[in-house]
């Protein structure tokens, strides 16, 4: 049952942030922003263990996985707006976090 509750929540902010993005793509960031998903997974896994330095860690780890996305976000929305293309935009989107997340893992 727990799996369909995680499931059905995932998909409701999907479906909400893509039909917000309709009328209003500020709304729609700000719920695309919020960390809706982070923190029902911490609430299933206080549910499932009552585990809180297990969840303090994740939310720590959480924060520093989330640093370097931050920077790739602009560029992507540079490179849409230079007409790249969507998945052009996305390859490249991709390529740069991955290198900004092996980059981390170097300094950590």
């Amino acid at each position: 049952m727990a799996y369909f509750i995680k499931i059905f929540i995932a998909t409701l902010i999907i479906v909400l942030v893509t039909e917000l993005s309709k009328r209003d793509t500020k709304i729609a960031a700000l719920l695309l922003a919020l960390p809706v998903i982070s923190f029902t997974a911490f609430t299933m896994i206080w549910f499932e263990s009552k585990d809180t330095e297990k969840i303090a860690k994740l939310a720590n780890e959480n924060f520093i996985y989330v640093l370097p996305v931050m920077p790739v976000l602009p560029i992507f929305s540079w490179l849409l707006k230079n007409q790249y293309g969507y998945f052009t935009s996305m390859i490249v989107a991709i390529i740069i976090m991955t290198i900004f997340f092996y980059l981390l893992q170097k300094i950590l």
